[in-house]
């Protein structure tokens, strides 16, 4: 936009709350007028930049602790275990978390809540419960897209089934696949535009841990 001798002031006053510096354009040579205009167009790529990036810091996927089964409702003596020793993880060795996520109870399971309530409680956080199972490429796309989680650490935790699909859906490109044994690890997960950058973390929480 070209600013002239009929520009409103309050078109003025917001340029300079941006901090472009206005000055007469009446009054410059054709030469000294595309300079000033290229160095607004300057200004405005490096905000439109720093507005763009977007999405979740990090996102942290873990799988449910320990049960005595798939049928189980409940986690195992081990798995409250591990559960219990969470909070020891996160903000020292990972990220601590701004959110915690874990996947709705059904009638045979609602491991993945009880698995992140002690961590819940020790940061003050709320669990979010919403999505279902299956609903993890919804929730994939809203971690992305909605600016609520800008710049947030994300904790999820989910059945271990899903959790490939689930990190291919975030922009991991060839997940491994994850165990039926396995229960100590998170996959630590910085989206960025074109894929994604992957880390797979041992927990190294109780005695017989890889």
């Amino acid at each position: 936009m070209v600013f002239g001798a009929r520009s409103s002031t309050g078109e003025i006053r917001k340029w300079r709350a941006k901090g472009v510096l206005l000055a007469q354009l009446r009054d410059m040579h054709a030469i000294d007028r595309r300079t000033f205009l290229i160095s607004i167009a300057g200004a405005l790529v490096a905000n439109g930049v720093a507005s763009a990036k977007s999405g979740p810091s990090v996102i942290m996927l873990i799988r449910h602790g320990e049960d005595e089964g798939q049928r189980d409702y409940h986690l195992s003596q081990r798995g409250q275990q591990r559960s219990e020793a969470l909070p020891k993880l996160f903000g020292s060795r990972l990220p601590k978390p701004d959110v915690i996520i874990a996947s709705r109870a059904t009638k045979g399971s609602n491991r993945p809540v009880e698995t992140v309530e002690p961590l819940a409680r020790a940061l003050g956080l709320s669990i979010d419960h919403q999505f279902r199972d299956d609903d993890f490429r919804a929730l994939a796309e809203r971690l992305l897209l909605d600016g609520r989680y800008d710049g947030k650490a994300v904790l999820v935790c989910w059945h271990h089934g899903k959790l490939p699909k689930f990190a291919k859906a975030l922009g991991v490109k060839n997940a491994p696949a994850w165990p039926d044994d396995q229960f100590d690890r998170v996959w630590v997960i910085e989206p960025t535009k074109q894929s994604a950058r992957f880390e797979d973390v041992h927990q190294k929480l109780l005695d017989g841990d890889r």
